[in-house]
């Protein structure tokens, strides 16, 4: 098998596996940049630990595969938000069948902020 090419990606305590080519479709963000040397990466286990939200990473790691990112809607929006800054992802490219569902929130944060 193809065990050089591929990574693991401990997300949350969920494991996940990729390619590393599938990893660097998306230039300049933190999984394209995975190296050994990070302190997050665990020789032993042979994996990277990110201690970040698990559910959304699945979302994240898909934008990778798939070229197209889909907004969660079992998380609230500024989560979503700060789990795409932490990986270096530009909220701009959410999909336009998510975008209604992802922009509330700013709509309503804006509101708030007036009242």
């Amino acid at each position: 098998l193809d065990f050089d090419n591929r990574v693991i990606l401990n997300v949350g305590g969920i494991r996940h596996e990729a390619y590393k080519a599938t990893l660097k479709k998306i230039p300049a963000t933190r999984l394209s940049r995975l190296t050994e040397a990070l302190a997050n990466y665990d020789p032993v286990l042979n994996e990277y630990f990110f201690d970040r939200h698990p559910g959304v990473f699945a979302q994240i790691l898909n934008y990778y595969r798939t070229g197209k990112l889909h907004y969660p809607t079992d998380v609230c929006g500024p989560l979503f938000e700060e789990e795409l800054e932490f990986w270096g992802l530009d909220a701009n490219q959410v999909e336009p069948c998510c975008w209604m569902t992802y922009t509330t929130h700013r709509d309503t944060q804006e509101t708030l902020q007036i009242l």
